[in-house]
């Protein structure tokens, strides 16, 4: 892709000078993508414990971090999304997917599980909230009826041809989280087939029929 530069962020530090750097160049790009902020949030861990002289290998492991610890990391996460959301450009922030609701207790409690992003509850409410636009992306396979021009002699000249489709979810869905801040007049479809940022855009000013 052109013009397209990629940074390697291998530590909190990385992702803050990055943050710098782009607000003291406004003009330099377009847009920004944080990929993923599920592995940030790792970041966010390992700086949280490092700080405080423990080992960050060991996050992973039951009960090595304290509420209070992991309530920094919390606090850490917020503040820097909402920093990166407002900087002069567009920014996209992508995460890895994860289910919600699956335990004994929120089943008991009559909660249907939901698809959200892979980040501790308190950072995926505050990111759903930040942003314009919520998405979960898919793959689509269907099958539909195409004409062949110069059929065998003898044959249909219908065939089953698959075809596949890249996908994005952002109208109102019972099992994934997903968001457009529009204007309420305006419906939004089930699924944007190829999402493009004209596209997401189209959908909320309402200017062009959508996909479904």
């Amino acid at each position: 892709m052109e013009n397209l530069k990629v940074r390697d962020v291998e530590s909190w530090d990385d992702f803050e000078m990055t943050y710098w750097w782009l607000k003291k160049h406004p003009n330099a790009y377009d847009s920004v993508a944080v990929d993923t902020l599920t592995q940030l949030q790792q970041l966010a861990i390992r700086k949280i414990l490092e700080d405080k002289s423990k080992d960050p290998d060991r996050a992973g492991d039951f009960g090595a971090m304290t509420m209070k610890e992991w309530g920094a990391v919390a606090s850490l996460m917020k503040t820097w999304i909402v920093n990166f959301r407002d900087l002069p450009m567009q920014v996209l922030f992508i995460a890895q997917d994860r289910v919600f609701n699956v335990g004994e207790e929120d089943e008991a409690q009559g909660l249907d599980p939901e698809v959200g992003p892979a980040l501790s509850p308190s950072i995926a409410k505050h990111l759903n909230a930040a942003v314009h636009v919520v998405g979960n992306t898919f793959i689509r396979r269907r099958v539909v009826r195409v004409k062949l021009k110069t059929p065998p002699k003898g044959t249909s000249p219908w065939r089953d041809k698959e075809i596949i489709e890249f996908c994005m979810r952002v109208g109102p869905n019972s099992t994934y989280i997903t968001k457009v801040r529009k204007a309420l007049a305006r419906s939004l479809p089930p699924v944007v087939v190829d999402p493009t940022y004209d596209k997401l855009l189209d959908i909320m000013l309402g200017r062009k029929p959508t996909d479904g």
